[in-house]
């Protein structure tokens, strides 16, 4: 038996300013269930770029951008 209310999911998708990772974001709002149930953040080492893909996928509700270095500097 499956609950009709589905616990929100958050997926943190890093380098998602371009690449696979851009990608694998416009997959996650293809899904059905992905307006409502999803919390995507999008990760990004630069911010003006985080910001510039979050606009080219039309800025969604559940999308929100992060900005993410992880590098050792």
């Amino acid at each position: 038996m499956s609950s009709a209310k589905q616990q929100q999911r958050v997926i943190l998708i890093t380098g998602a300013n371009k690449g696979i990772g851009f990608e694998v974001i416009k997959k996650l709002l293809e899904e059905p269930s992905s307006s409502t149930n999803n919390l995507i953040l999008l990760g990004s080492r630069d911010l003006k770029r985080g910001q510039d893909a979050l606009v080219k996928l039309g800025s969604p509700s559940n999308v929100h951008m992060l900005q993410l270095d992880t590098s050792s500097e």
